[in-house]
């Protein structure tokens, strides 16, 4: 029998299930799912800076920048989606009967804000999860992973990778991402 450093687990404090990944031009905009898919993680980077003395302890100590990465992975075309997120990188046309990515040469990157949020229910409440970063990009992906028709899951994966930065228009402290969940009793 194992000894488990703790007792119990609060079922009511577990972030069940995996996510929907939404993107829009700012926060305060009209957020848009990007479709099926999954996310893979989130991590927040605090990057540490020391002012050294040379010839004593380091007297200052403190946060140089933060940024936050969101790996995800989508299994739907979407010329328009794929469009919005590239954050100006490529452009979308379309017809009745055809839908075409259009890339290379833009120079500019415009940031969006991309939203996480993730529903389960607990003790028969609906709780959410929302992770909403305001100032983001497409620092890799999508690619797109085509697989074997004969392949036992033949759904081909566009994986991503989004990179927030601080909104140096908000207030310091809040400048990177807000995190929300909804209170279980």
């Amino acid at each position: 029998m194992p000894a488990y450093q703790n007792t119990s687990v609060d079922s009511t404090k577990l972030i069940l299930g995996n996510a929907k990944i939404e993107s829009a031009a700012s926060s305060g905009a009209t957020f848009v799912n990007l479709g099926s898919g999954i996310v893979n993680s989130f991590v927040h980077t605090p990057e540490l800076y020391a002012a050294q003395a040379g010839n004593g302890p380091d007297p200052v100590e403190g946060v140089a920048t933060e940024t936050a990465t969101i790996e995800f992975e989508m299994i739907e075309y979407d010329a328009s989606v794929l469009s919005a997120i590239s954050c100006g990188l490529v452009t979308q046309t379309s017809t009745t009967t055809l839908s075409t990515l259009i890339a290379g040469g833009n120079q500019t990157i415009t940031p969006r804000a991309f939203r996480i949020t993730n529903t389960s229910m607990s003790n028969s409440t609906t709780v959410e999860t929302i992770l909403t970063v305001y100032k983001a990009t497409l620092t890799a992906g999508p690619s797109i992973n085509f697989k074997s028709d004969n392949d036992t899951d033949p759904v081909g994966i566009m994986p991503a990778t989004i990179l927030a930065k601080l909104d140096t228009s908000k207030t310091a402290g809040t400048q990177l991402y807000t995190l929300t969940r909804t209170l279980v009793e």
